[in-house]
């Protein structure tokens, strides 16, 4: 990461486990900002909400894979954040197929054995589920994304988790232990979502060890998939078995989803190049989840999160 320093900042703080030390090793992705210095081989722009953003790419063949990136708009930390998410881990994502590895959007919790592993889409309840069981004395590999090889083996991806406004209802006892600074800052951010009429609803960023031990990086060997769905055909707490290709198809459905953004502004060699990553991930996840059983938990769409959390919480075990 180079350019401003409140960018390099927040990737310094996001990714600080996975600095590059001074071993002479090559990053898989750059990503710098600031004023364009080359012709892009793919530019992208577009914003969200109050936020603007320009991103030029390199090629889609080049290593380390390459991105800078011009920001437009209000709040910074808005921005970074969704450049990081829409563009950044789209770049690492590409890179780590290439090395044999999916980024799941996913969390992983300990568990006796190995990895429970959670796959859902954002609001279905991941983060939330992790904070509690951190709290409780559990250990985590990641709130909302882990990495996945073939084999079924879960390794950290090196982010802060997130936590939410709703954190006081969630996750109560979580709450009445955080540091008094970090229950101003997400009541600052309830203030933000609430005179925004929902426009803007930051999440805030922070170390898993403000809540607890997350213990070992892994690898862990995922010993139980869980595909987590807000569902509006249901009224209770409903779990079923899932075939390993259904599984799969799930995965990449989320993955796809992740990048769309990214997806949508590149040229026909940048697609080919996503088709080509597509292909790798379908295969990885095929074997990752023939290693465990694969269940769907539905969680009624009327419900508020504040009960869908402990129920997901009870039905799982996360926190004994």
């Amino acid at each position: 990461m180079r350019g401003d320093a409140r960018a390099v900042r927040h990737f310094d703080a996001e990714y600080a486990e996975a600095a590059r030390g001074e071993d002479g090793s090559s990053p898989a992705v750059e990503v710098s900002f600031g004023r364009e210095r080359e012709q892009p081989a793919a530019l992208i722009e577009g914003g969200h909400k109050t936020v603007r953003w320009r991103v030029a790419l390199g090629g889609a063949a080049s290593s380390p894979l390459t991105a800078h990136v011009q920001l437009r708009g209000t709040p910074r930390s808005f921005a970074l954040s969704l450049v990081q998410g829409y563009f950044v881990e789209a770049l690492i994502a590409i890179a780590a197929a290439r090395a044999g590895h999916v980024l799941l959007p996913a969390a992983a919790l300990g568990q006796a054995g190995g990895a429970l592993v959670m796959l859902g889409a954002s609001g279905t309840g991941k983060s939330s589920l992790s904070v509690r069981a951190l709290g409780a004395g559990g250990s985590i590999l990641g709130d909302d994304q882990i990495l996945v090889d073939r084999d079924g083996n879960c390794f950290r991806f090196p982010r802060r988790m997130r936590l939410y406004s709703d954190l006081r209802l969630t996750a109560p006892a979580v709450w009445a232990r955080l540091p008094r600074p970090t229950r101003r800052a997400l009541q600052a951010r309830r203030v933000v979502r609430v005179l925004s009429r929902g426009l803007v609803a930051p999440s805030l960023p922070i170390a898993a060890q403000v809540i607890g031990d997350p213990g070992s990086p892994g690898p862990l060997q995922a010993v139980r998939f869980i595909l987590i769905e807000r569902a509006a055909s249901v009224r209770d707490l409903t779990a079923t078995a899932v075939a390993a290709d259904d599984a799969v198809a799930w995965g990449l459905a989320l993955l796809a989803s992740q990048r769309e953004r990214f997806a949508a502004g590149v040229d026909e060699t940048w697609r080919a190049a996503l088709d080509e990553v597509a292909g790798l991930e379908r295969a990885i996840l095929a074997r990752a989840f023939g290693h465990a059983p694969v269940e769907r938990l539905a969680v009624p769409r009327a419900w508020a999160a504040e009960r869908a959390i402990p129920e997901l919480a009870a039905a799982l075990g996360t926190e004994r």
